[in-house]
Parts: structure tokens; sequence; C-alpha cells
């Protein structure tokens, strides 16, 4: 069950509780946050951080949490907060948070690092990981390669449909999603696509080429976000596979990306149409100077633009007066 702004609280007042206690019960602890959503998590942890006071607690918290548990938590937190936790945490620390982060989330992370820290992190990674990590995190920032992942299931050309399972069988655990999957050739390139149904219900025996769809719909890596989730939406997308100049596959946007992508572009648009600039936080979490100094400037426009309309109306009176008609034409 989804918790609501007061549940939240009362469930962060009772963890800081335990927390500061001098030997907090990581049972009774784990037990609670097993119950609680990843994103509910990640929400009470960003007010920890926040406070320097609860920051302690919040690693605690942190450290409490599985990898897997923690990477998934950490990933809902806006970059700031994350950096402040990777901050206090030491390199073997932070690699298994990046071993067990998705690919693309993992990619912004280290993006966000120091150069020192990514190369003292790079050199103790395995080699596909590292290069893997390196190619995701050198795309431009505002394309689609910024926020497509590499882990996504790829079935080999001429595979049949139950060789095809075992495929997705082996791949399955580490991608992000298993219910488009996607048909390449030799040279790693975009052939075709199937749903994990349509794979289900063939025929045993059948060959992937015979009953995959072949006219794909794609993009390219150094495509515009913003263009990514317009073509989701359009055509109703789980994934929407990347590929580069040679045309091979190098990894897809899915669905809750391509979103969240629309989502921050329609923030933007609605901040610029209160002329306040792009805010980080939100409207309803930001500081009120910052958005007086935001707002200052124009609001300081509007009033000499009003004092000049208000001159020019004053100099035209009479005529005003004798035509009083003129005034929509003045106005508008």
């Amino acid at each position: 069950m989804a918790l609501n702004d007061e549940s939240l609280q009362e469930l962060k007042a009772e963890l800081l509780d335990e927390l500061v206690k001098e030997v907090p019960s990581k049972t009774l602890l784990s037990l609670r946050l097993a119950e609680t959503r990843s994103a509910d998590i990640g929400e009470i942890l960003e007010e920890m951080i926040e406070d320097d006071e609860e920051l302690p607690a919040a690693l605690s918290l942190l450290d409490i949490l599985s990898a897997e548990r923690a990477a998934n938590v950490l990933g809902y937190l806006p970059g700031e907060s994350q950096l402040e936790v990777v901050g206090k945490l030491d390199d073997s620390q932070v690699l298994k948070l990046l071993e067990e982060m998705g690919s693309d989330e993992r990619a912004d992370l280290f993006n966000l690092l120091s150069e020192d820290r990514r190369e003292a992190l790079l050199r103790r990674m395995a080699h596909r990981e590292r290069e893997d990590l390196k190619r995701l995190a050198s795309y431009e920032e505002g394309t689609a390669g910024a926020i497509m992942t590499s882990d996504y299931v790829s079935i080999a050309s001429g595979m049949t449909v139950s060789q095809a399972m075992m495929r997705v069988r082996q791949t399955a655990p580490d991608a992000e999603t298993v219910y488009q999957l996607y048909i390449l050739d030799s040279d790693g390139q975009l052939i075709g696509t199937m749903s994990l149904r349509q794979l289900m219900v063939a025929r045993p025996g059948a060959i992937v080429d015979d009953i995959m769809i072949k006219d794909v719909i794609s993009t390219r890596v150094d495509d515009a976000q913003e263009d990514v989730a317009r073509i989701v939406a359009k055509y109703d997308l789980l994934a929407l596979p990347v590929i580069d100049v040679d045309d091979r596959m190098v990894g897809i946007v899915t669905h809750d990306d391509a979103m969240d992508v629309a989502e921050s572009e329609a923030t933007e648009d609605f901040h610029k149409g209160m002329s306040i600039g792009q805010l980080e936080d939100g409207v309803s979490r930001v500081r009120l100077w910052s958005l007086y100094r935001k707002r200052v400037t124009w609001l300081v426009l509007l009033v000499f633009a009003n004092l000049f309309s208000g001159a020019g109306i004053a100099y035209f009176e009479e005529t005003i007066a004798a035509q009083v008609a003129l005034v929509f034409f003045y106005r508008y």
C-alpha cells in the first residue's frame, strides 16, 4: 500500500527513534523496511540527508538494507542526495552499489563523481562492466544515449523459439524488462522485435525470424530525449530500442524513463510560463528567497511596462474620452 505524507512522517519518526539508539534492533528495522516500498524509503532518506543531524541515521538506514535494495532506493534520490551519500562511503561500498544499480542509473551517478573517484572505481571493476559504464557515461546529456540502459534481452537471428526461451531465462535476471525482445544479426544490427507473449505461444521449433516484427521503431543515440519521449508516448511502447551510427543496437529507453523525461519537460515549461526558470525541487519545496530571485527581474520589468502603458493612456486621455472604442485597439 502506498503511504501518504502523514504515514511517511510517522514511519520516519519510528525509524529515527530506533536508529539513534546505542544498539538499534537491526532485525526489527529490517522487518519494517521489508514492508515498505523502495520509493517511500527513498523519500524518507532524502529528508534525512537534507538535515545534517539526521545524516548519520540515513547512512545507518542504508547500511541495514541489502546491496540490491540499497541501490534501488538510491535510484529514487536526486543527484545531490546521491552524492551526499556516496561521499560518506568508501570505494568498496560504492562499488557494490554501482554493481547493483541499473546501467542507466549507474552511468548517471558515475558522471556526478569527481574525476579521481571515477578513476579509482574504474580500476576496481571487471573489464566488461568498466567498458559498458564508460560507454554509457560518454553520451551527451539530453540525448537518448544518456537515458538508455544496456540491460535488455537480445536474441540471435536464426534461433528457434525453444532456444530463444532459454536465452530469455539466462538474461532475464539482469534485464530492465523482459516483455520486449530484440532480434540481432551477426553484426549486432537490429533486424526485428517480438513480445514475450509472442514467443511463449509460438511453436517451439519455429525460427524467430519467421515470427518477429520486422518494421521496428527505433531511435539514434544522439536523438533528443524529448523526441524519444514523444515516440514512446505516440506508439505506446514498453521500450524503445536505441541504435548507433552503424545501426548496431546499443540499448533501450524504457517507458518509465521516457515518461520521466516528459514530466521533466512539462515541469520546465510550467516554470518558464511562471517566469521563474527551472527549479530543482519543484515550486512546493523551493525556498521563498529562491522564488523571489527568479521572479524579481520579470516583476520589475512588468512594473516599468505598466508605468509606460499608464503614461500612454494618460497622454491620450482626451482622445480616448472622445472615442472610447480606441481603448480596445490600444490594449489589443
